[in-house]
């Protein structure tokens, strides 16, 4: 980035929006450009009208002129209010002016919904929120959704997964515009590293199951004791299925094979046992894996991190204490 002519940063707001992702980008392409030089150019537009409902009740008054999306290099999509919800038609057109003539669009947690209902994405690798995914799946199945890494970058489109993901694409964008050094002191302001290891498959919980009593039945069973060896075809057994039938129950239920929920709950499980600090060897054998070294590398295929730097992450955090 050239320092003759500033990057023009403009952030879109609306009714419904998230203040953390709203807040994070003001903070970051606003703010930090009274301590730091050269920094971004950056506004705020309002896409719904120049006063403003925000999801906490609160309210913005904010400038309403679109136009100004036309001279942006940057324009950054916080949380979207309503992933059911089609935004205005003319917020539409404009990201589709914008995208055609080059400038870079960026999206923060359910702001990927908004670059969707666009078009921009079709075609294209793109992540949200995780807990979106199988929603977004039904509405943009176009869109190569992938809700394993923090953010993902599709040419001149940004997107960033859920909440404070949107603080890593920051940094990377900063890190590419003004150099390392800069990321590293927008980082400690924010104290927080500069990249963070693994995605945010770490943080996945299980789905929500609708399971039939049947299904339920088998599932409390295998959730009871998970260090047991655990067959596919002894569950579909237990359940009264034959095993094409038990597979297809269990995917329309829960919405993954039997399979994929069997092993995400062992992932799930050893979480809360490396969260209390225990070994390795011992979460391995309670969470039903084979060896040690089988846990390890299945735990970083799943997370994206070693079973040890989770569980080093989750006592550093049990370090924090509140009067």
């Amino acid at each position: 980035m050239t320092s003759e002519k500033p990057h023009h940063v403009v952030i879109c707001a609306y009714h419904g929006l998230s203040m953390l992702e709203y807040g994070a980008a003001v903070e970051i392409f606003i703010s930090h450009g009274r301590t730091n030089s050269p920094w971004y150019q950056g506004e705020v537009v309002s896409c719904d009208g120049p006063q403003l409902a925000l999801g906490d009740g609160s309210r913005l008054w904010l400038p309403d002129d679109l136009g100004v999306l036309q001279q942006a290099d940057t324009i950054v999509l916080p949380g979207w209010r309503d992933i059911n919800e089609r935004p205005p038609q003319q917020l539409l057109q404009a990201l589709q002016q914008a995208a055609q003539r080059g400038a870079r669009l960026v999206s923060f947690c359910s702001g990927a919904v908004i670059l969707a209902y666009a078009g921009l994405l079709d075609g294209k690798t793109a992540t949200t929120h995780w807990k979106y995914a199988k929603k977004f799946r039904q509405l943009f199945p176009k869109v190569q959704l992938d809700t394993a890494p923090l953010f993902v970058q599709a040419g001149h489109i940004f997107t960033s997964a859920g909440s404070a993901a949107c603080i890593d694409l920051a940094l990377a964008l900063i890190e590419a515009d003004f150099g390392t050094q800069q990321a590293n002191s927008s980082a400690r302001r924010l104290v927080v590293p500069l990249a963070r290891q693994g995605g945010q498959r770490q943080f996945i919980q299980l789905p929500v199951s609708t399971a039939s009593k049947t299904l339920t039945r088998v599932i409390d069973t295998v959730l009871a004791d998970l260090s047991r060896d655990w067959q596919i075809d002894a569950l579909a057994q237990q359940a009264g299925m034959s095993r094409r039938s038990f597979d297809r129950h269990f995917q329309s239920s829960i919405g993954q094979s039997a399979k994929q929920w069997l092993q995400q709950a062992r992932i799930e499980q050893a979480k809360v046992l490396l969260s209390r600090g225990e070994r390795i060897e011992i979460v391995a054998g309670q969470c039903g894996f084979t060896s040690a070294s089988a846990f390890r590398a299945q735990f970083a295929q799943w997370t994206g991190v070693a079973p040890s730097q989770f569980r080093l992450a989750q006592q550093q955090r049990a370090c924090l204490q509140v009067d």
